[in-house]
């Protein structure tokens, strides 16, 4: 009677430690093979509605020159 539970023990031991291995592995595919293309998809979505270009002029663009006061070129 105890060799039985010490042989049940170890076999439910071993598939324990499978069961830890497969999900492991299913949680290493998802993340290699899921999740990236998710996040290009939704990254794009955000990048899309928070770029807004009501706010620019595009009748007055041009190059625009930006003088530097001398104070910052001593303070470097």
């Amino acid at each position: 009677m105890e060799a039985e539970k010490e042989k049940l023990w170890k076999r439910k031991k071993r598939s324990s430690k499978v069961w830890l291995f497969v999900g492991g592995a299913a949680v290493t595919a998802t993340g290699f093979i899921v999740i990236p293309p998710l996040i290009k998809k939704y990254t794009n979505k955000v990048a899309k509605h928070n770029s807004s270009t009501e706010d620019i002029d595009f009748d007055n663009l041009g190059p625009e020159i930006v003088r530097k006061n001398d104070d910052e070129k001593e303070e470097k």
